[in-house]
């Protein structure tokens, strides 16, 4: 009881004292405290306690806020630093998967991942994992009340993408629906995640990447794509040099589709290649003051060498999985006019956070600030509204399209022409 009162009262007074907004969204925080404390001391159990803490964050109606078990936290960590027994460290199947005309589907197959080797293709459904069912899955969302309800995607997205991670060489059975609808039963060992591993503060360490590459835009044109997995600053120096390295194209595309987030710091330097004077890009409102984000221009590249920012049109491209960090890189440089975003809805999870250990072991994430441009337009529970719509179907992955990417990379070709023709 005394392990259960203090976690709870520990996590209560973390929010009192770090919530951006001191009228907590409208939500009488005392109150909640009076109301909520008893039945947390009265806990028999964490999972009992769980559901008390979950309450009284659900009060708030936003995203950023959640309490992480201990032994899933700690088990991220152990996997990530090997422990344990060999092949301990985290795997997974080579795939990532969305929520498509209601239904789980395949959006991507690494290549030379497990997924791939056994005929795995885009557009692929998933049926299941493990003994994890995705139709159940999808009726559980269904169900969930406002605000968590909105972002049913991401949430649909991240919970299949996790049953698929794992121990390294650890078997999984998934079943798929391949194009024709006919049920594909197959054991995948998992490999290492691709990347390199980082700790950020207050999370288990993660993997991280970064790819870029040239692509025909048509009409002659040629585009650099830039795409990445996580806003971590490990990953500047290598943003920097992608970007040195694709100077000569006639548009970059900055891929945002999947990133969830990370260092809100790091948007501020990354923007700065885009623009040749420094930008308002937004004011992040904490508790007792607002930090502009301002996208300084970047006049030297990562060798040493003066250059101008690149002055190429941008589009960015963003999905259901594109929060926080990613979220208000591309609302903030539409905003000003800058970027172009194609795609679908972001998540509308755009609250800066940070997390602390509680009594009973659990971590809590809580949030810090909030987002807005300087018009004072604000993302959360909207996210980013692309300029041009371009949700993937199906039958769009089958065939090997990505009508995102492509309406991207026809409006940088047309962008090309009319500078040519003036």
């Amino acid at each position: 009881a005394a392990v259960a009162a203090a976690t709870f009262d520990t996590a209560w007074a973390t929010i009192g004292r770090a919530h951006y907004d001191t009228t907590y969204n409208g939500v009488d925080w005392n109150a909640v405290r009076a109301e909520l404390g008893p039945r947390a001391a009265a806990a028999r159990d964490n999972d009992q306690l769980r559901a008390v803490l979950n309450e009284m964050l659900g009060r708030l109606r936003q995203s950023h806020l959640a309490v992480i078990p201990g032994e899933a936290y700690a088990a991220v960590e152990e996997a990530a630093a090997g422990s344990g027994d060999a092949g301990a460290a985290p795997g997974s199947v080579g795939v990532e998967v969305r929520l498509v005309g209601g239904e789980v589907v395949v959006t991507r197959v690494e290549a030379g991942g497990p997924a791939e080797r056994a005929g795995v293709r885009p557009g692929w459904a998933v049926d299941s994992v493990g003994s994890h069912s995705a139709a159940e899955l999808l009726a559980a969302l269904d169900k969930l009340p406002e605000p968590a309800a909105r972002t049913r995607a991401y949430q649909g997205a991240l919970a299949v993408q996790g049953w698929m991670r794992g121990a390294t060489g650890e078997p999984v059975r998934v079943r798929f629906r391949d194009g024709r609808d006919r049920p594909v039963a197959v054991e995948l060992a998992r490999t290492a995640l691709r990347g390199e591993q980082v700790v950020m503060a207050g999370l288990p360490p993660m993997h991280v990447w970064l790819e870029s590459r040239r692509v025909p835009a048509g009409t002659g044109a040629v585009a650099g794509v830039i795409r990445f997995n996580l806003w971590a600053p490990s990953l500047v120096g290598e943003f920097d040099r992608a970007v040195d390295a694709l100077r000569g194209t006639d548009g970059i595309v900055i891929d945002l589709r999947g990133n969830p987030g990370g260092s809100a710091f790091m948007p501020a330097g990354v923007t700065g290649h885009f623009f040749a004077e420094p930008r308002l890009l937004g004011v992040m409102k904490v508790r007792n003051g607002e930090w502009r984000v301002a996208a300084n221009p970047r006049r030297v590249t990562a060798d040493g060498r003066t250059v101008e920012p690149f002055a190429g049109p941008v589009a960015i491209l963003v999905d259901a999985l594109s929060a926080s960090a990613s979220e208000f890189t591309a609302g903030g440089m539409q905003g000003v006019g800058r970027a172009r975003v194609f795609g679908e809805t972001s998540a509308g999870a755009v609250l800066p956070s940070a997390t602390r250990r509680l009594p009973n072991g659990d971590v809590l994430q809580y949030v810090t600030g909030d987002f807005a441009l300087p018009t004072g337009k604000r993302f959360e529970g909207s996210g980013v509204v692309p300029d041009v719509a371009a949700p993937p179907t199906r039958a769009d992955l089958l065939a090997g399209r990505d009508p995102a990417m492509d309406s991207a990379l026809r409006w940088i070709a047309e962008q090309d022409q009319r500078g040519a023709s003036r």
